[in-house]
Order: C-alpha cells, then sequence, then structure tokens
C-alpha cells in the first residue's frame, strides 16, 4: 500500500510539473506574439507590418493550442481572436488596413498574458491546498527535488527568451539605422541627379541650337532638327542611380553628335 501511494504521489507531482512546463511555454509564446504584434503595429510600410504579422500568426496559433491543453479557456478565446486579425492583416493590400488589425491583436496581447498569469496561480494554490499529512518525508523530499530542478530550468528559459528579445531589438534598431542611412544617402544623390540634369539639359540645348545655327549659316535651315528627347521628369530620376542618369545625359550627347555629323557629311558632299 505504501508502494503504491509512493508512486501515485510521484506521478501526482510529475503531472504538476509538466502542467507548469505548459504554462511557461504558453507564456513564452504569449510574449513573443505581443512582441512581434506590437513591431507589426508599429513599422511604417505594409511589407514590415507584414512580415511581423506573419511572425505573430504563428505565435499566436501556438499561444491558442498551448491554452487549450492547460485548461485556459479565456486565454484561448483571445489567442484565437488575435491570430484572426493577424490572419486578416496578411490578407490585406494596403498599409492602413494592414495595420489596423495589427493593433487588434496588439491590444489583445497583455490581455492574453494576463488570463494566462491567472490560470497559472489559480492552479498553483489548488495544488498548495492538497493534503500531504500521511506522505512519507523521503518521498515528499524527492518531489521538491524534482520541482527546484524545474524551476531553475524555467528560469534559465526566461533569461534566454530576455535575451532573444534583446537579440530582437537590436535587430531591428540596426535595421532602421541602415535604413535611415539609405534614405539619406538616397536623398543626397537624388540632389546630385537633379544639379546633373539641369546643367545637362542646359548645356544639350545650347548644343542643339548651335548646331541649328550652324545650318542657318550654311544657308540649310534642315540641315538639323530639334530631338528633344534629353528632358526629363523628376520621377525618372527616381527610378535611376547617379549612374545611370550620367550615362543618359551622355548617350544623348553622342547621339546629337553624331545626328550632327552625318548631316554635315551629307551636306559636304553635296557640295
Amino acid at each position: 500500500m505504501k508502494s503504491l501511494t509512493s508512486v501515485l504521489l510521484v506521478s501526482l507531482f510529475i503531472s504538476q510539473i509538466q502542467a507548469q512546463d505548459v504554462y511557461e511555454d504558453a507564456l513564452t509564446a504569449a510574449s513573443y506574439a505581443y512582441a512581434h504584434s506590437k513591431k507589426a503595429h508599429e513599422a511604417n510600410n505594409v511589407f514590415h507590418t507584414q512580415e511581423y504579422a506573419d511572425k505573430a500568426f504563428e505565435a499566436f496559433d501556438k499561444v491558442e493550442m498551448l491554452s487549450d491543453k492547460c485548461g485556459c479557456p479565456e486565454a484561448n478565446e483571445m489567442a484565437y481572436e488575435a491570430k484572426s486579425n493577424m490572419e486578416s492583416s496578411l490578407g490585406e493590400d494596403t498599409y492602413e488596413r494592414s495595420r489596423y488589425y495589427a493593433k487588434q491583436a496588439r491590444e489583445l496581447g497583455p490581455k492574453i498574458l494576463e488570463q494566462l498569469s491567472d490560470c497559472r496561480a489559480n492552479n498553483e494554490d489548488l495544488a498548495s491546498n492538497e493534503d500531504m499529512d500521511s506522505v512519507d518525508e523521503d518521498i515528499v523530499l524527492a518531489a521538491t527535488e524534482e520541482v527546484s530542478r524545474k524551476q531553475l530550468e524555467l528560469e534559465e528559459q526566461r533569461r534566454q527568451l530576455e535575451i532573444e528579445q534583446e537579440k530582437l531589438k537590436q535587430q531591428i534598431a540596426e535595421q532602421e539605422v541602415a535604413k535611415a542611412e539609405f534614405e539619406a544617402m538616397r536623398a543626397a544623390e537624388l540632389i546630385e541627379q537633379t544639379a546633373i540634369k539641369t546643367k545637362a539639359e542646359q548645356a544639350l540645348s545650347k548644343l542643339e541650337n548651335a548646331l541649328q545655327e550652324l545650318g542657318i549659316a550654311f544657308n540649310e535651315e534642315t540641315m538639323f532638327e530639334s530631338q528633344e528627347e534629353y528632358s526629363r521628369s523628376e520621377s525618372d530620376l527616381k527610378n535611376e542611380t547617379l549612374e545611370d542618369t550620367k550615362s543618359f545625359y551622355v548617350n544623348r550627347a553622342k547621339e546629337l553628335t553624331e545626328i550632327a555629323m552625318e548631316q554635315l557629311a551629307s551636306y559636304s558632299e553635296n557640295e
């Protein structure tokens, strides 16, 4: 009988420990889900919003499964709702609508964490009220040691989660810095492209006028006809690099020169 009691008690402790593992896994997944949904809501374009929304969707899906496993119906329902919002966010093609659904999911994040924490606390209270008066002291000691070991493992898991969260923050910060540097570089490049555009178009216009005047000097008013293929808009510059802009105007200058040379050669032959 004593042996049977010992087996049952150990089984009880193991079940409680496993239940705590499920709670910890659910809380960890909920923390990731909230962090990703927060980033999705705070993103400044639809690409980044949906990038984090996809990660949040997977995390909320895991929370939904784990909260059901550990018997937390309120958290389970909220996780399902948050997951559905993230799915809607991924299905939108505009930044405003995608961000709207990400916000709905983000607001559920803290509530899910609170429900899971309450659910775990209630479970621990029930376990602490068990009548242990008739339990063998050696069995209690062994079970206590097992619980302590599991608690140490959970603490290590929490530390690892904090490390991962810090890494995620650092990666996001680095991405923001890189983005800002690129935008600044692109803005400076666009200014240089605009300056080249202005000077090159003025120079090409003067070259064209000079060639037309040359034709008039030779009494050949039609010797050179205006091309006017070098005038461009600001949007053209935004869709190309600085080198592309330089190459464009160099090629236009070559074309004008080649046309002029061909027509001058034709004029000489006619003489």
